[in-house]
């Protein structure tokens, strides 16, 4: 039944997409000249399904209840890294890197992402006033989405990226190629315990941006995924292999202000992901979160221009 319902979304996405498809520039202003820099904070949470034995299963959860993210894009480069403080209230910490690049080539963007994450804990369980702790379950992933606007007038990167501003209300269709590798390491006794997941999957975005008093604007998103996982597990003798189908569904509504020189808003994510069975590890599925963000745009010095535009002649030569 779910995957019929994924099915459903993503043919429904795509038929009922009628907008513009003829360039029209009153639609969108570029900032890809000026670089913006854009700080944000968030509540997404990183929490694992542990399959204990064939009955019994139960959370872990990273010691990082707020994420910060700082990020520059100039031109048809976006850059971002993300960190996370030690929470007051856990006498153990969780070590936290993000960090993404993203191309913006016309209508296309791709995003490159590696993520490593160490030191959980278990939710629900505490002895003696402790939770109990994981500080060896880490997990290291990298992960890629290749994506294409559909309708040139309607600006993902002023939605996700702010390096653009979306003038008159538009909307568009984005087919989405998502693929990635992630590494789940843990001990158990003096033996490694260590999971592979190879992900494929494929997703048709919407996208549709209500710009209200010309400065501020609501966006909400859909994006319904089906696709497949190839996993293996491996501790002491024993080496398992599974291939899995994938389902996803992302919701997303996006508000804020935009203005030639400073951005804000919110996000609200609800993510939503299921296989079509169970693994020794399995990232829990639905879940939502919030995510705050200002930024600034301002004019390129001379060396960063110079650079870029010796990147672009090499380019261009190949």
């Amino acid at each position: 039944m779910k995957y019929s319902l994924l099915v459903f979304l993503m043919c429904f996405t795509v038929f009922s997409y009628s907008q513009e498809t003829e360039n029209d520039s009153t639609y969108i202003t570029s900032f890809k000249h000026k670089i913006m820099l854009k700080a944000n904070i968030n509540t997404q949470t990183e929490s694992y399904s542990i399959q204990n034995n064939d009955t019994e299963n139960f959370s872990l959860t990273a010691n990082n209840n707020f994420k910060f993210t700082l990020s520059a894009n100039y031109e048809f480069l976006g850059i971002s890294i993300g960190f996370s403080p030690k929470a007051r209230n856990l006498p153990y910490k969780t070590s936290f890197q993000d960090i993404k690049v993203n191309l913006f080539i016309k209508q296309w963007i791709q995003n490159i992402q590696y993520r490593r994450v160490r030191g959980f804990y278990r939710d629900g369980e505490i002895l003696e006033g402790m939770q109990e702790e994981f500080p060896n379950f880490k997990t290291i992933s990298w992960n890629g989405a290749t994506s294409y606007v559909m309708n040139p007038n309607f600006s993902l990167k002023h939605v996700l990226y702010n390096t653009e501003w979306q003038r008159k209300s538009a909307g568009s269709l984005i087919p989405s190629l998502r693929y990635g590798y992630q590494r789940i390491s843990d001990y158990v006794l003096d033996d490694k315990e260590v999971q592979n997941f190879y992900n494929l999957s494929i997703a048709s975005d919407y996208y549709y941006t209500w710009v209200l008093e010309k400065n501020w604007f609501v966006t909400p998103s859909i994006s319904p995924a089906i696709g497949v996982r190839f996993t293996n597990y491996a501790l002491g003798d024993i080496n398992e292999q599974n291939t899995l189908f994938t389902t996803a569904l992302d919701l997303g509504l996006y508000f804020g202000y935009t203005s030639p020189d400073f951005v804000a808003g919110a996000n609200f994510n609800f993510d939503s992901k299921a296989s079509n069975a169970k693994s020794k590890t399995n990232i829990i599925s639905d879940r939502s979160y919030a995510k705050l963000y200002f930024g600034y745009r301002f004019n390129a010095p001379k060396s960063a221009k110079r650079s870029v535009d010796w990147l672009k002649e090499k380019v261009k030569k190949k």
